[in-house]
């Protein structure tokens, strides 16, 4: 289960115009996981596969046995596809782990500054005797710069993803 949010700052959250991601960033790195152990499962495969063509091509000669060596170095030869299908595992697997930290890094920062705003907001209130209800005047501006770092942090993580 991911990181969820504090009832009080969830509704500070949505009182800035943003919902809580719904993205589970544990769910993320377990997906990358599994991506990155299938690839491992393929690669021995692969392995075994090219020393039983080996052998094969190795111990026998004639027409047919040409015809499977064409066929097997084919670009689209059941080996070639098993490598291909190794790194594309092991890319998925990479880019759901950093999806995965993205994710979690800007949860934290958005808990992070919601934290301060609520600081913030809380000290407001706090001095608004001292200050005749002036600190009070403070707090729209204090939302706007929480909204402005939030914004800015998902405009971070959107980059950190799509390049």
């Amino acid at each position: 289960m991911g990181i969820n949010i504090p009832g009080e700052l969830a509704d500070l959250l949505n009182e800035l115009g943003y919902t809580w991601p719904k993205s589970d960033e544990s769910k993320l790195f377990e997906l990358g996981r599994d991506w990155l152990d299938f690839a491992g499962k393929l690669t021995p495969i692969a392995g075994e596969a090219a020393a039983a063509a080996d052998k094969a091509r190795s111990g026998n000669k004639g027409a047919a046995i040409e015809a499977f060596g064409k066929a097997w170095d084919h670009e689209d030869s059941a080996v070639t596809v098993l490598n291909r299908a190794v790194v594309g595992g092991q890319m998925v697997g990479g880019a759901l782990f950093v999806c995965a930290a993205v994710v979690l890094a800007l949860k934290i920062n958005v808990i992070v500054q919601l934290t301060i705003l609520l600081i913030e907001i809380i000290q407001a209130i706090a001095t608004a005797a001292v200050t005749f209800g002036a600190s009070l005047a403070e707090i729209p501006i204090f939302k706007k710069l929480a909204d402005i770092a939030i914004d800015l942090i998902i405009d971070k993580a959107l980059e950190a993803v799509l390049g």
